[in-house]
C-alpha cells in the first residue's frame, strides 16, 4: 500500500495518514508513505513504522517531482495507491494511472470547499479517473454522488489511548483566578469562520471575565493578532498560539471549546474535543450535525456573531448542563477508535482490488 500526500504539515489530514498507517501494519499491509515536506507529524510517521519515500518538490509545479513519483511507484510496486490532498492527487494519481496500478481518492472536505474553478475542475477529473474515492463524512461523499466510479464513508480515527492519557495543560498566565477559558483550535482561514469568530468573543469578552486562546496558523493570523492586540482582544485576556503539540491537554483544561466553521468533512478538533471531554459550541452544519446534536453540543447558526456569543455564554453559565452533553459526546468519541477505522478503510480496499462495488 502506497500513501500520498504532500507534507507531514500540522493538519488533520497528515495527522491521520499517520494513525492509519500504523494501523494498516497491524492489520498486516506493508505501508509506503511519499510525501515532500516534513513537519509537525513526522515523528509520528517516522513512529508509524511505515516505508517513508521523500518527494524532491521546489515549488507547486516542479514537473520533476512527477519523474520523481513515478520512479517510486515503479520501485515500491504497490498494489493500491492512496492520494491525499491536491499535489499528491495530481503527481500520485498521475503516477498510478500511468503505472496501471489502481488508486483511491481521499476526499477531506465537502462541496462548498470547491467553487467552479480550473483546479477543481481538474481535482474533480482525476476523481473519476480514480477506482474510487473515499469520504470522511456524508457531505463529502454527497459531492461525489454521480461522478466517482465507487464511493465509501471512512470517519476520521481517534488514539483515544493517548487522548485519556494526556495531562489537562493550563499555561500562564490563562485561568488564573479561576477564570473560565474560551479555546479555538484550527486553521486561519475562511472556512473557520474567523470573522464572525472574532465579532462573538468581542461580545464574550466585554460581558464576562473569561480567557481565550485561540491555536492555530494560516492566511489569517495577522488579522487575528492584530484582534488580539487592539482594545477589543479583551486587554490582555488573549493568547494567540500556533500549532500545539499539546492540544489535548489544552481542551482538557477549557472550559469551552468553539468550532465555527462554514463547512468542513470530518472535522478532526470536533472529535478531538468529544473525546477530552470538553464542552462544544459548533456551528449548526452538516458535518457537525453528522457527530453531535443538541443532546451533545449547542449548536448555532453559522454566520451569527450573536448567536455563536450566546452558546458560548450558555456553556459558561450552566455548567452542570454543559458537561452533560460534554459526556454525550465523549461517548459518541468512542466509536471512532483507530483499529475500528482502520479495518474500514482495510475492507475498501479489499472491494477495490477485488472489483466489488462500494457505494
Amino acid at each position: 500500500m502506497l500513501h500520498c500526500i504532500p507534507s507531514m504539515g500540522g493538519g488533520g489530514a497528515e495527522r491521520q495518514v499517520t494513525y492509519l498507517a500504523a494501523e494498516l501494519r497491524r492489520l498486516g499491509w506493508a505501508v509506503h508513505v511519499a510525501t515532500s515536506r516534513r513537519g509537525p507529524n513526522w515523528d509520528r510517521l517516522v513512529a508509524s513504522g511505515a516505508t517513508i519515500h521523500e518527494v524532491p518538490l521546489k515549488g507547486r509545479y516542479d514537473l520533476r517531482a512527477l519523474w520523481a513519483m513515478r520512479a517510486i511507484v515503479r520501485a515500491v510496486r504497490p498494489q493500491l495507491v492512496q492520494v491525499w490532498m491536491f499535489q499528491m492527487d495530481v503527481l500520485g494519481g498521475t503516477s498510478a494511472l500511468m503505472s496501471g496500478i489502481p488508486w483511491i481518492f481521499s476526499e477531506r472536505a465537502s462541496a462548498p470547499a470547491y467553487p467552479l474553478t480550473i483546479r477543481n475542475l481538474v481535482r474533480r477529473f482525476l476523481g473519476c479517473c480514480a477506482r474510487a474515492v473515499i469520504s470522511n463524512s456524508v457531505a463529502g461523499d454527497a459531492y461525489w454522488q454521480g461522478w466517482a466510479r465507487r464511493r465509501f464513508i471512512v470517519s476520521n480515527g481517534l488514539p483515544l489511548g493517548e487522548i485519556a492519557a494526556a495531562p489537562a495543560i493550563l499555561p500562564h498566565p490563562l485561568g488564573d483566578g479561576g477564570r473560565p477559558l474560551v479555546l479555538f483550535a484550527g486553521r486561519f482561514d475562511p472556512q473557520k469562520n474567523i470573522g464572525v469568530l472574532l465579532e462573538a468573543l468581542d461580545l464574550v469578552l466585554r460581558r464576562h471575565d473569561v480567557d481565550v486562546l485561540c491555536c492555530g496558523d494560516g492566511p489569517l493570523r495577522a488579522d487575528v493578532e492584530r484582534w488580539a492586540a487592539s482594545d477589543r482582544g479583551g486587554g490582555g485576556r488573549v493568547v494567540i498560539g500556533g500549532y500545539s503539540t499539546e492540544l489535548w491537554g489544552l481542551m482538557k483544561a477549557a472550559t469551552v471549546l468553539v468550532s465555527p466553521a462554514l463547512f468542513e468533512g470530518c472535522p478532526n478538533v470536533v472529535l478531538e474535543g468529544m473525546a477530552c471531554g470538553v464542552s462544544l459550541v459548533v456551528s449548526d452544519i452538516p458535518e457537525h450535525r453528522e457527530l453531535l446534536d443538541e443532546s451533545a453540543a449547542i449548536l448555532v447558526p453559522a454566520h451569527s456573531a450573536a448567536a455563536l456569543a450566546a452558546g458560548i455564554e450558555q456553556a459558561l453559565a450552566d455548567r452542570p448542563a454543559a458537561l452533560g452533553r460534554a459526556q454525550v459526546a465523549k461517548e459518541r468519541a468512542s466509536r471512532h477508535s483507530l483499529s475500528a477505522v482502520a479495518r474500514e478503510y482495510d475492507a475498501a480496499y479489499r472491494q477495490v482490488l477485488c472489483g466489488r462495488a462500494g457505494s
